[in-house]
């Protein structure tokens, strides 16, 4: 932006040389006016992209304590403490299970070690 600004500024300048006073203070003045119009346009859109974020994290935080609330509301629901409660009993029954059979794995593998020996 700043490169436009100055080649804009810099031709302005060139060109300026060659016409008379009142052409000049022309030029100058609609370019003192072009660059508070690039001023207030760049001003502005800093305003609407912050408005905008703003207004994206209002919804995100909206989202979020929905979310939140939906979860709750499902984690009450008898249906799903039924099923957590079934599912934590089977996983101990698997725990179990896995735990049985390392122990006879490792029962039989000392056996056939002790048989190996003899």
């Amino acid at each position: 932006m700043r490169t436009l600004l100055t080649a804009s500024i810099l031709g302005l300048v060139l060109a300026v040389g060659g016409c008379s006073k009142a052409d000049q203070q022309k030029t100058q003045a609609d370019t003192r006016s072009t660059a508070q119009d690039v001023k207030k346009t760049g001003g502005g859109a800093g305003q609407e992209v912050k408005s905008d974020a703003q207004k994206l994290g209002a919804d995100i935080k909206a989202s979020a304590a929905k979310s939140g609330n939906d979860l709750k509301a499902i984690a009450r629901d008898p249906e799903v403490k039924k099923a957590a409660g079934e599912l934590k009993g089977s996983l101990k029954d698997l725990g179990k299970a896995v735990k049985a059979a390392s122990k006879k794995s490792k029962d039989e593998n000392a056996t056939s070690s002790d048989e190996q020996k003899q």
